[in-house]
């Protein structure tokens, strides 16, 4: 059980990585996107995003999710009595649920310009704090 639980770690670590460091640079390249004057290289990058958020972005955000969820059975977490106990767990769900919402706003802005550069910008910031956030949550289990 022992290996399990480190197979899962390391791979719900290995993917959480991949789903933030995809979504952080996605976000970006929407910004670099927007100084961009060709028509060609617009659709021509707009093209790669899509790739990319459709064949690595959704694909890993599911392996994260799955390991997580093997990850708080194999740990018990959840079948604590004492619920405090495991409420970092509920934050960091929080937390999730934020970052697939700016998946889903990068997703709409890879398809459209809906946002300006600032508003942008901003968006792969809130993607790295969310990510840091997630990451000091299931370290430090603060709470």
């Amino acid at each position: 059980q022992h290996v399990m639980k480190n197979f899962f770690l390391t791979l719900h670590m290995i993917s959480m990585s991949l789903v933030v460091g995809t979504l952080f640079l996605q976000s970006l390249s929407v910004v670099l996107r927007l100084r961009l004057k060709k028509q060609e290289e617009i659709d021509g990058l707009r093209s790669i995003q899509n790739r990319i958020h459709k064949l690595i972005y959704y694909p890993i955000l599911a392996v994260t999710i799955l390991s997580g969820i093997m990850l708080t059975v194999k740990t018990g977490e959840f079948g604590q009595a004492n619920w405090i106990a495991a409420n970092w767990i509920a934050a960091k769900l929080g937390l999730l649920i934020l970052l697939i919402v700016l998946g889903v706003l990068n997703a709409k802005q890879i398809q459209a310009d809906l946002l300006p550069k600032k508003y942008a910008m901003m968006v792969h910031i809130a993607i790295f704090l969310i990510g840091a956030g997630m990451i000091h949550l299931a370290t430090t289990k603060p709470f």
